[in-house]
This record gives structure tokens, sequence and C-alpha cells, in this order.
């Protein structure tokens, strides 16, 4: 495999690729696609897909999109122009990877054709998320943890407010939150408006290993995802994943492909998008009854050993890119018969 990008890898990336191109370096495509045997090309969002079809046209070369959160969303704020963004790749796409059910309906919607489309959920890796029993402290912090980038589809102005009636009932509760983002800022004016600055603390950006240790230290998970004002929308985020595969009880919410992972009150404890008192009551059905975590958390880390472990969606991956390859072939014994 082979990563192309209209840029130099950095030195310090937290994880470099082996083969990584410069495109933009690349003299002669045709000759190179040619000397790296390059089968299909697969771009990983519905934008970047837009950008390189071109190319793929030209030297007539498969292209597999994958459509995450916003490149899927059939909402109807952004429905129209996605219809009109995609109207080429539609036809010449050869196959569109969805990560969730709900991302795959919205592909539907918007005309995609159904055989080319084949959910592949994301995985992630056990081994750095292995399950922890986690228990509600006796005394001291009782840790409420959520992960995600700072920006509108992550529902941070809901949960900060929903832990500010928490906060009130139980002083000792505190709020971290990691990530960075556009709305860094307005969060942390929030947070002084409500006099929370003791208790909500912004953690800032920090990698997959660091992020690893705060689930361990953290006795409640919550991330407040909610449909952006302009269409946006998440697929599964890896962060419930995350949480769910090392056994902290998680508070989320009905929204785009969460319910595939998480039934309510069985693996987790689901409520409606933006709705601030239904999440206080998520954070004290945990702090109330601490004797449901240990089940509600074990069938939660069934579900990512059954569906969402990396090394069995990467042999998934493999075997959506080998039905490419026995489509190229059939295209070329086709043209040998003609």
């Amino acid at each position: 495999m082979i990563v192309l990008g209209p840029f130099d890898q950095t030195k310090d990336t937290q994880y470099p690729f082996k083969n990584f191109y410069n495109i933009d370096k690349i003299d002669d495509l045709q000759k190179f696609f040619h000397e790296m045997n390059v089968i299909a090309i697969h771009a990983h969002h519905g934008a970047h897909a837009v950008e390189i079809l071109p190319v793929a046209e030209k030297y007539k070369i498969p292209l597999i999109v994958s459509i995450r959160g916003r490149d899927g969303s059939a909402e109807p704020e952004i429905i129209e122009q996605s219809m009109k963004r995609y109207v080429s790749l539609k036809e010449y796409g050869a196959m569109f990877i969805p990560v969730c059910e709900y991302l795959a309906d919205g592909l539907k919607r918007m005309g995609f054709p159904e055989e080319k489309i084949h959910v592949l959920y994301g995985g992630i890796e056990l081994d750095l998320f292995p399950f922890i029993e986690h228990t509600l402290p006796k005394k001291g912090e009782i840790r409420i943890l959520s992960v995600g980038r700072l920006v509108e589809k992550k529902g941070h102005e809901a949960l900060i407010h929903a832990f500010n009636l928490i906060h009130f009932l139980y002083p000792n509760a505190r709020l971290h939150i990691i990530g960075e983002g556009q709305n860094k800022q307005k969060l942390a004016a929030l947070i002084d408006q409500l006099m929370l600055n003791d208790a909500v603390i912004l953690r800032g950006a920090l990698t997959s290993p660091q992020i690893a240790e705060e689930l361990k230290k953290a006795h409640i998970f919550c991330l407040a995802s909610q449909k952006a004002s302009s269409g946006d929308v998440e697929g599964i985020p890896n962060a419930i994943k995350e949480a769910m595969s090392i056994g902290i009880p998680i508070v989320t919410t009905l929204h785009a492909g969460i319910p595939e992972i998480m039934k309510h009150l069985e693996t987790g404890y689901l409520t409606t998008e933006k709705d601030v008192l239904a999440l206080a009551r998520g954070f004290l059905y945990y702090i109330e009854n601490p004797g449901v975590w240990r089940s509600i958390t074990r069938k939660a880390r069934a579900v990512i050993e059954e569906k969402f472990d990396f090394k069995k969606q990467i042999k998934e991956q493999e075997r959506l890119y080998s039905l490419i390859q026995s489509m190229k072939t059939d295209s070329r014994s086709s043209e040998r018969l003609e």
C-alpha cells in the first residue's frame, strides 16, 4: 500500500506512513501508477474523492471512497449541496465505504448505487484500550471525561450545562474535556459564566496512548453528539468505541450512527440530542446505581470485540479491496474477448 497527499510527510507525526509520496512532486503519474502496480485509489473522505476523481478518470483507475460524517449527511441543511457535489462521483466511483449504516442510508437517499455501498465500521486497537473494571469512588473526585474536537457537533455546550446540574448535587464531581477546536474560547467563556473554573478542565489535544490513560482514570464518559446547524453529523465516534473498549460507563446521544453501537441501559445510557436534563439524568443514573456498571461495561466491551476490533476490520477491508481486484480482472478479460 502507498499513500499520496498534496504535501510532504512531517517527521513529528504520531503515526508516520511507511510509503508516503507527495503527489505534487510526481512528474509522470501514469508511469508512477504503473511502476507501483496501483489497482485502485482509496480516498478516505468524500471531499478528497472529488479532488482526486479527475486523476482516477484520466488513468482509468477504480476509485474507492470512505464516507465519514458530513460526507454522507443527507440532512435537509446539506443534502442538495452534497448531491450536486457528488454527481460525477456517483457515476464513476467503484465502491463507497460508509463507516455506519446511518451514512449508508444517506448515500442511498442521494442516489448512490446500492450495490456499490459497503458499510465498514472503523476498528480500534483493543490492546491499546484494554478492559478495566471501573467503580465509583467512595470519596474524592468523581471524574467525568469527554473526548472530541471542540466543534458544534460534539455538543460540549449541552454537556457543560448538564454537568453544572450534577456539580450542584455532587461538588466533588469534575469534568475533563480533551480536544482542541474552533469553539475553545466560547466554551471557556461558558465555563467562566457558570463559575465552573475549578470543576471543568479543558485539557487540550492528547495522543491516543494519553487518552487511553485518561479513560482508565475516569469514572464516567460522555459525548453529547448533536447535529450541527450546518447539517454536519457524526458517523460513529472513535472516542465512544475506545470508552466502551476500556470499560467506562457511557452517557451519549441518539445521534447518527451511535445507536448502531449502543443500546440504552444495556451497553450505555442514551439521550436525545441537546437535552441537558436528560444528560444530567444519565450522570445521576450511574452515580446513584453503581451496581449496574459491571454488567453494562462488560456488554459494551463484547460489542467492540465483535464488531470494532481493528484486526478484524482490516481483514474485512482487504476483502473489499479483493472485490475491486476481481472487478478489474473481469473487465480486462471482457476487453480481450471483444
